[in-house]
């Protein structure tokens, strides 16, 4: 991971000064609704310490490719950093308050210094005797008038009578700040008039000895002097390479990936001697400027949504490969999209370059954040690229194949809403398809299934059947508002449709890449030996019965499953039935336990189904389908966990579900 941001940061690094990664451009509207041009204007914010004065300049325009430089624009840093801003947007006014004038702490006590001269005297007291110390201390002796200026600003509304009665500096104040519909304050910078420090007119702080000096070591790190007899290499642990400049890592942006190298967690650091931390963290002064842009840069550009949790996509190519990364983090990011977003292949391949023949390895590292810190909550490792792209690979193959397949009604499956929009099958809809309490959102089991897939390791069976288990008794009792991630679906039958054959189809990937436990199977029957005679359906529906033995095969469904599916065509037949004979909720259904089904369960399933197409006098179309059932079914010895075997009736009574049928009933 180092490694990835340490090349990035090489490549951002050329043509870049120590500026760049300090200083921000304001964000600027172009046109007004109407379509009108806005014209952006820059206002003087003017500390006059010769007259003890606090005014506005006149405005002049802000010009987008002037250099940053010129006014020293200080990314905001949140958090509990000080504000040591001498410029910042309009909208943002309140942080030259605090730089300058400190706040009114919690118990209500008045500051006796601004945040600016605070972060000098706890952490650069070598520079309170510099001309930037001194014209902070004395600017904070105006915040009375800087106060009632910015009351002042309240009143930039009020009716034109109301303000003729202001004093005239008062309104010439108000007349600074007034301005037109298509004009628009973007920036706001402070300036000094002090004429005995030889500052006659209005001057920016960058122009004040001390400032620049103050910005290079808070935000670009100490500069070193030392001497020929001083120097001494020490390794940089990032590199692996000795250098001259090697420190405590030190990373001054709250929202960076090196900040999970920390040195206030002992967790992090179990082990370590206490005071170590300087030499573990040690790192070269050039190479810690590299991480944090290439931090920078991954976290902007280079983002993805795992199973509802923002993930950095971090490559780590082999030394060797000298490709341009910025290419194959391209391609990466397409490809994620494949795999973990609600998108279509259509959509992306298009736009996927030449990258690299080497192969790399893939961290996905989830974070929890909101732009002033940064915490780890999940990291996927050592993705290899082959395994991940046969993935996508193994996803877009099977979502073309099962269109196709007889029974299924993939297209259907796979349509949302009322426009019914086509999703391709991948990670994101299998999010969709794992239960994720509302509470457990941050750390979830689809987080965590999801994380041994990419890393190769083995899903538990019994685990898919019991998120399945979970999601149907969610659809069945609308339970809804208890979860996050779970699409509302009024029409159970469809909903049960969907969820089985959604789950088939991930279970199909996964044992494709050997990545399921294999199915636990009954001791004394060998499928190989179980053979049945010709039922009379057989003959009527021939086309019927070849569609699920096909099923069966492309399926890998066991005995014990084929049983299970045969009651569920027979629970399907008479629920229709049912559904005909206006009992519209199917009470049938209410024969399940959505619990689980064990031996018993199913035992008495079979009775209740025998009894009601006895009642609605459709045994002739189910007689054959139970005794498949019954030939096939192990009650002596049945070791079937129940969430499986729920999941394995539902698959029978979702069978053909949502398609048209040439008989009333198919079975």
């Amino acid at each position: 991971m180092l490694q990835t941001q340490i090349r990035i940061g090489q490549q951002l690094s050329l043509g870049r000064g120590d500026w760049d990664d300090i200083l921000d451009a304001p964000k600027i509207e172009t046109e007004t609704k109407k379509g009108d041009p806005i014209t952006n204007y820059v206002i003087p914010l003017i500390f006059d310490l010769d007259a003890h004065r606090v005014d506005f300049g006149s405005l002049y325009e802000y010009d987008p490719d002037e250099s940053p430089g010129r006014y020293f624009n200080v990314k905001i840093q949140g958090g509990n950093n000080k504000a040591v801003y001498t410029c910042v947007e309009w909208k943002k006014l309140e942080q030259l308050r605090k730089a300058f004038f400190g706040i009114v702490d919690k118990k209500g006590a008045e500051p006796d210094r601004g945040q600016f001269t605070d972060a000098i005297e706890t952490g650069f007291a070598d520079l309170q005797g510099t001309p930037l110390y001194e014209v902070l201390t004395e600017i904070f002796k105006l915040r009375p008038e800087f106060e009632r200026r910015l009351a002042l600003l309240d009143n930039a509304k009020l009716a034109n009578a109301e303000k003729e009665e202001l004093a005239e500096e008062d309104r010439q104040f108000l007349k600074a700040v007034s301005l037109r519909p298509s004009e628009r304050l973007v920036l706001v910078v402070a300036q000094v008039i002090w004429s005995e420090k030889g500052y006659t007119k209005p001057t920016l702080f960058s122009q004040i000895d001390g400032y620049q000096m103050f910005l290079k070591r808070k935000f670009i790190g100490q500069e070193l002097t030392l001497s020929s007899g001083e120097a001494t290499e020490k390794i940089c642990y990032a590199t692996g390479e000795r250098s001259l400049e090697v420190g405590e890592l030190d990373i001054s942006a709250r929202y960076s990936l090196n900040k999970m190298f920390v040195t206030t967690t002992v967790n992090y650091a179990s082990g370590w001697e206490n005071g170590a931390f300087q030499k573990n963290y040690q790192v070269d002064k050039q190479t810690q400027m590299y991480l944090e842009r290439g931090s920078k840069y991954l976290l902007e550009n280079y983002k993805t949504r795992i199973a509802g949790i923002d993930h950095c996509i971090i490559p780590q190519l082999l030394n060797r490969d000298e490709s341009d990364i910025e290419t194959t983090l391209r391609n990466l990011s397409r490809k994620s999209d494949l795999l973990f977003q609600f998108s279509t292949y259509q959509e992306i391949v298009g736009d996927i370059d030449t990258e690299t023949t080497n192969p790399y390895w893939i961290t996905f590292l989830g974070f929890e954040s909101d732009g002033n810190f940064f915490k780890t909550i999940n990291v996927i490792k050592d993705v290899s690229r082959t395994h991940f792209e046969q993935l996508i690979t193994a996803f877009l193959k099977l979502n073309n194949e099962w269109k196709s397949m007889p029974g299924v009604n993939w297209t259907s499956i796979m349509s949302i809403g009322k426009e019914q929009i086509l999703l391709d099958f991948n990670l994101f809809t299998v999010y969709t398809l794992i239960p994720v309490r509302k509470d457990k959102e941050k750390k979830n089991e689809a987080l965590n299934l999801f994380k041994q897939v990419l890393e190769k390791r083995p899903v538990e069976r019994e685990k898919l059947f019991s998120y399945f288990k979970e999601l149907i008794l969610c659809h069945y009792y609308g339970r809804y508002a208890g979860y996050t991630n779970i699409r509302e679906n009024t029409e159970f039958d469809f909903a049960v449709r969907n969820a089985v054959f959604q789950y088939l189809a991930f279970i199909h990937i996964l044992n494709q890449f050997n990545l399921i436990n294999p199915m636990e199977e009954n001791q004394t029957d060998d499928p190989e030996e179980i053979t049945l005679d010709a039922a009379p359906e057989e003959q009527v529906l021939p086309e019927y019965q070849q569609k699920v033995e096909e099923f069966f095969v492309r399926m890998n469904y066991k005995p014990e499953h084929k049983a299970l599916f045969y009651l569920g065509r027979v629970l399907n037949t008479v629920a229709q039935t049912q559904y005909k004979k206006e009992h519209k909720t199917k009470p049938v259904l209410k024969k399940l336990n959505y619990n689980g089904m064990d031996r018993d369960d199913i035992r008495r399933l079979h009775r209740d189904l025998v009894e009601k197409t006895q009642q609605y006098s459709i045994h002739r179309y189910t007689e054959s389908t139970l005794s498949r059932f019954m030939m096939l079914f192990n009650h002596e010895n049945w070791t079937m966990k129940p969430d499986e075997a729920l999941f394995f009736i539902l698959s029978g009574y979702s069978f053909f579900a949502g398609t048209k049928k040439k008989s009333t009933n198919n079975e």
